[in-house]
């Protein structure tokens, strides 16, 4: 019974790890370009992405653009000037939004 508690209670604590901020400082990415593709004398940083959670589970899928504004503020937390090959996915049951629906956006950052 003691192990069944403390499986439950370390599993409590691992989701409420794992689950995203709600809160991201709004416009820190406003300098981040958006490309289809490299562009020249640009070198590449990494991979980066951002997932938006629904606020309830009534609500729609959040927008492409909100995904995008997220992802343009972790690339300006890793000081990228722009990224490329922006791709969006709707996040599955029980990913980082647990059972609320969301939209993940995926780049690769680059520096100019």
């Amino acid at each position: 019974m003691r192990i069944a508690v403390a499986c439950i209670a370390i599993a409590l604590v691992l989701v409420g790890c794992a689950s995203p901020s709600r809160n991201h400082i709004a416009g820190s990415g406003a300098n981040v370009t958006v490309a289809p593709d490299l562009p020249l004398h640009a070198s590449i940083m990494q991979r980066v992405s951002a997932m938006i959670c629904a606020d309830s589970f009534i609500a729609p899928t959040p927008s492409s653009a909100d995904a995008l504004k997220a992802l343009q503020d972790e690339a300006a937390a890793i000081g990228a000037s722009g990224v490329y090959k922006v791709k969006y996915a709707q996040t599955g049951l029980l990913d980082r939004c647990g059972l609320l629906p969301g939209l993940e956006a995926t780049a690769i950052a680059y520096r100019m």
